[in-house]
């Protein structure tokens, strides 16, 4: 008995040839009116497209605090390493301030204890207290309600306008000048890792204390916090690998000290 090879049933070769063309039908329908050409069909390359381009986004702006900042020191997340840290910096910060004690306005003397004794009806301290008219005694006064404050408790551009610096500070702000400026002009180059190592050296070394330092223009900027126990002392620096250049400013404790709208 003779075998017969089987033969490839026609219909599953019309099925196929009816892809390939329903495909190539799709592909044709799909490329531009100047890509039609013979040639393009036939050399079978890939085409590229090239989308409009996208503009970038709108940088989104700062959001404004709608409360006070809280001290970084009084974080209950700070590790005892950290709250070291703090306690050093602001040790530090009180021994450069030493010799500016008597910068210090003179306390005021303590009020005497001796009770002052009061005046009698009809003297010229206190003249007497008409009595009141018969039958009025329970006459009720009418009390004023104060209108509503249309201001919030807390106004961010407020809290950021620049303050004065205590006589203390004042005398500091130039003594933490000198040991940062001895320590940047000892051949430090003018780059945020070599700034930051420099301050660490000196003892500025609380992340949330130091702002930067920045690069900018070959030059290093940086803004130290040096406000304890109620101060207002920042100070901002530029170091361009040659020369420092520090301002003392005041800042209230509930804006960061880069927050502050600068006196012009």
């Amino acid at each position: 008995m003779t075998s017969t090879p089987p033969r490839t049933p026609r219909v599953s070769r019309g099925l196929a040839l009816a892809a390939l063309c329903a495909l190539a039908l799709t592909a044709c329908g799909t490329e531009g009116a100047g890509n039609s050409s013979a040639a393009d069909a036939g050399a079978g390359a890939g085409t590229t497209r090239v989308s409009n381009p996208v503009p970038p986004a709108a940088p989104t702006p700062a959001v404004t605090p709608t409360a006070p900042r809280p001290d970084p020191a009084d974080d209950p997340a700070l590790t005892p390493e950290q709250q070291a840290a703090e306690l050093a910096l602001m040790q530090l910060a009180l021994t450069v301030a030493e010799p500016c004690a008597d910068a210090a306005p003179p306390v005021p003397p303590p009020a005497s204890d001796e009770p002052v004794p009061p005046s009698q009806p009809g003297t010229a301290e206190q003249p007497p207290v008409p009595a009141p008219a018969p039958g009025t005694s329970d006459t009720q006064v009418p009390v004023e309600e104060p209108e509503p404050s249309t201001e919030s408790s807390w106004n961010f551009e407020r809290a950021r306008q620049e303050v004065e610096l205590s006589d203390v500070e004042k005398c500091a702000a130039p003594l933490h000048g000198k040991r940062v400026t001895a320590a940047l002009d000892a051949g430090t180059p003018p780059t945020p890792a070599a700034v930051t190592k420099a301050l660490h050296k000196i003892g500025y070394d609380v992340p949330h204390r130091l702002d930067g330092p920045h690069q900018k223009n070959g030059a290093v900027d940086f803004t130290l916090d040096l406000r304890f126990m109620g101060g207002q002392l920042c100070l901002s620096a530029h170091f361009d690998g040659t020369r420092t250049t520090l301002t003392p400013y005041g800042a209230s404790p509930d804006v960061h000290c880069t927050d502050v709208k600068r006196r012009t």
